[in-house]
């Protein structure tokens, strides 16, 4: 299969004048993009989050999403940029955006890890030794999945409640984490979605790849695809998804269903790229 147009389904950047990373990379590369967001976003408890942001109580942040960097820019003050000084992120975009915001001051770690399961790990390893309880603040949506909640929770000693390695649980005995989670914004299906959708497919026919960058997208666009007759299996079009928690939500959800699932290693455009170089 000779793949020629490309379908991404992510919220593109809320500053127009921004280059889309994806869109430039694979469009370069002689590919014909369009990006349809499947998703939309409302902030919510900004002023707890500005409280909580001004306490001395946190040992660093975490962050899974750039939407929820967005949330705690929205409040930050530059006392609190002084204050934080060590931020946990997931992603190599999410850091990039972080260090955008927070320059030079605060020391940003874990972009590479690839996950939330493999940044829990980082974490627990990063603070190990660290005396008394570990305090994180944790800004996130309300559809989050609690795969990094459960696995730092866990290193207060309750390890029953995790299938690991004997290795990670004696890791996780040796240090106290206390994760302090706050909801920052809420997602919803986008009320265009449809209508971008049908477009797209009137304009341009199935296209060759679909990308997926999240468990809720996807979710939002199984669900938009079966309202209007566009079928996302019998290997017609490749899925390629960003992320095993995506990876995981597509095959969850088309499991009785034939269809040809390509996962990206890293959440990065350039892989992205080579995954959609590898399709034949």
């Amino acid at each position: 299969m000779s793949v020629k147009t490309i379908l991404l389904f992510r919220s593109k950047p809320d500053d127009a004048s921004s280059d889309d990373v994806y869109e430039k990379l694979l469009s370069d590369h002689g590919y014909h993009v369009k990006t349809v967001s499947p998703i939309q976003f409302r902030f919510i408890n900004m002023d707890l989050l500005s409280t909580k942001l001004q306490s001395n109580d946190y040992h660093g942040l975490i962050f899974t999403s750039k939407r929820a960097v967005e949330a705690v820019q929205r409040v930050l003050t530059d006392n609190d940029r002084q204050r934080l000084q060590r931020i946990y992120v997931e992603g190599p975009a999410t850091g990039a955006l972080v260090q955008e915001i927070f320059e030079s001051t605060a020391k940003i770690l874990g972009a590479e890890s690839g996950g939330s399961e493999c940044l829990a790990k980082f974490i627990i390893k990063d603070v190990e030794g660290t005396e008394g309880t570990v305090n994180l603040l944790f800004p996130c949506a309300q559809a989050r999945l609690d795969i990094l909640p459960r696995r730092l929770s866990s290193a207060q000693g309750d390890s029953n409640r995790f299938e690991s390695k004997l290795s990670f649980i004696v890791l996780l005995l040796l240090v106290a984490i206390h994760l302090d989670e706050i909801l920052v914004y809420e997602t919803t299906p986008s009320d265009s979605l449809e209508h971008d959708l049908n477009e797209y497919l009137k304009d341009h026919g199935r296209p060759n790849a679909v990308g997926f960058f999240s468990p809720s997208g996807f979710d939002s666009v199984f669900r938009a695809s079966q309202r209007i007759g566009f079928d996302l299996t019998n290997n017609k079009t490749v899925l390629i998804s960003l992320g095993k928690t995506t990876s995981a939500a597509i095959r969850n959800c088309l499991d009785s269903s034939p269809f040809d699932e390509r996962s990206c290693l890293k959440p990065t455009a350039d892989e992205f790229l080579r995954v959609v170089q590898s399709i034949e």
